[in-house]
């Protein structure tokens, strides 16, 4: 029979916990037991320089994975930690401190990958509207600010807790004791457009929810892969980890992860690192330092779907200085906003996670400078992948992302997503001119390809004009192939040699 090391608010409420603990010791158990599938599975303790001799739980990998925050009572009150990664394992393990972390508790934190959305839960703060709410903080400056409660629509006056949120920030599930559950703890689900605000939780129902307790979700950067803990589904005999898929139809069966993950012990807030088959989780299970602790298990025996992972940084062509940039990532067939985030402001570093089945253009933006696009194509049948890409931020010239039909001067549509960023570029830079310059590669005669150059640069000036762009502001020229930016021997030379230049003449 499993139990509960030590009873603390970020991972239950408290007198719900104590009745149940009890009751499991005195009753028949509520849920099946089976005898799981056992997988070859590594399992290590992270170490007692991150793991003390009380509670610590709720691990969060950042995108790059050499930054994790977890939970701790190491000094009596609950609050956020942070580690590095280091040479010989996690160091300057350290409390994230005000405005963080205040006299009540505070834990369980969730971040988007491009690290600079937080959602976290706080107790007894004066804004909350029950015991402990979700609150949602901005990385800003090598810190962490706009701390704000998430409001009615998601906390309700019960105990709410334990947030997960989607790498593109769009959805955000979470643990509550509110009425109108399956019973117990049950897993919420609030969703949001695009710059919007989180909606009305609803529960995600009786396939995931029983009527036990279930805790500590991790939605996967697939976005359709939730693992929890649950007592109550078959399993063992306490909080044991399961995986759930979201299809059109709802969501699949608890799929129980198996032992060694599951143990006769406490198994439970586990969260995967980006691109990797790590998995995170916290334990009571002998082996570690205290009571929870974190633990490694290495290969996660029901991985999510695969996703690309685009990394790179950000930085002044030439001072190589890093800049916050924001970069907004498009569909390239609808032209909708897919997310949008920021390089850091320290090292311009970023992360985004691609979606598999579809086509994306990035772009990034930033005071001074031009905009730059780039596309990714993302296979629908994908194992994870990760790409680096970094980005050079200029002045005064930049390749415009358009395509035109073979041999012609026509545009395909896929070349909308950008040259609406150069549109909107100039709207908000109207004193600057522009040229815009065509380049094609060496097949062909020189009259020729000098011709197609300048038809295909009008075609891109025609497109500023009808969007409202002054004709007086944007001129088109043809190069031909005379000036070309790569060799001409390789199809990838070529290519990179076809192009529209977007130049700035005055300003």
């Amino acid at each position: 029979m499993k139990y509960f090391a030590h009873i603390a608010r970020m991972i239950l409420p408290l007198l719900l916990l104590a009745i149940a603990a009890q009751a499991q010791d005195d009753e028949t158990p509520r849920r099946p037991i089976i005898t799981p599938e056992r997988y070859d599975v590594t399992i290590r303790s992270l170490g007692g320089d991150l793991n003390s001799s009380d509670d610590d739980f709720a691990p969060l990998l950042l995108g790059n994975g050499k930054v994790l925050y977890f939970t701790s009572n190491r000094t009596g009150d609950q609050d956020i930690y942070s580690a590095i990664q280091g040479y010989d394992g996690w160091e300057q393990v350290q409390a994230a401190g005000p405005p963080l972390n205040s006299g009540g508790d505070e834990g369980g934190t969730t971040i988007t990958p491009d690290g600079r959305t937080m959602v976290f839960a706080a107790c007894d703060r004066p804004d909350s509207y029950g015991d402990c709410d979700l609150y949602i903080a901005e990385y800003i400056g090598g810190s962490w600010r706009n701390i704000r409660n998430l409001g009615a629509k998601v906390n309700s006056e019960a105990w709410d807790s334990q947030p997960t949120i989607s790498a593109d920030g769009l959805m955000l599930f979470f643990v509550s004791e509110r009425p109108g559950g399956q019973g117990g703890t049950d897993i919420w689900m609030c969703a949001r457009p695009y710059g919007g605000e989180f909606g009305r939780a609803v529960n995600l129902g009786s396939v995931v929810n029983s009527t036990g307790d279930e805790f500590a979700p991790h939605i996967a950067a697939d976005n359709t892969t939730l693992y929890f803990s649950s007592d109550t589904h078959p399993g063992i005999g306490g909080q044991d980890i399961y995986r759930v898929k979201k299809s059109d139809r709802g969501w699949t069966s608890p799929q129980h992860i198996g032992t060694p993950i599951n143990s006769e012990y406490d198994d439970y807030f586990s969260s995967l690192r980006l691109n990797s088959d790590d998995l995170y989780f916290a334990s009571n299970r002998p082996g570690g330092s205290g009571d929870l602790d974190l633990f490694l298990a290495v290969p996660n025996p029901l991985p999510p779907g695969g996703v690309t992972t685009v990394v790179g940084k950000v930085t002044d062509s030439r001072s190589d200085n890093p800049v916050s940039a924001q970069l907004t990532v498009r569909d390239i067939s609808t032209n909708e906003i897919v997310s949008s985030f920021y390089s850091d402001a320290v090292d311009g570093s970023y992360v985004v996670v691609l979606q598999p089945g579809r086509s994306y253009v990035i772009t990034s933006e930033a005071p001074g400078y031009l905009f730059y696009s780039s596309r990714f194509d993302v296979p629908a049948v994908s194992v994870n992948d990760m790409v680096r890409k970094d980005i050079k931020m200029t002045r005064d010239i930049v390749r415009l992302l358009v395509y035109f039909d073979f041999d012609k001067a026509t545009l395909q549509p896929e070349s909308y997503v950008d040259l609406d960023r150069a549109v909107d570029w100039l709207r908000a830079n109207p004193t600057v001119r522009v040229e815009l310059a065509g380049h094609t590669d060496n097949v062909g005669a020189h009259e020729y390809n000098k011709k197609l150059s300048l038809d295909r640069a009008q075609a891109v000036l025609d497109y500023l004009v009808q969007k409202g762009i002054s004709p007086a502001r944007v001129t088109a020229h043809g190069y031909g192939y005379s000036a070309p930016v790569a060799t001409n021997d390789t199809d990838e030379g070529r290519a990179l040699n076809r192009r529209v230049e977007f130049r700035v003449v005055s300003r």
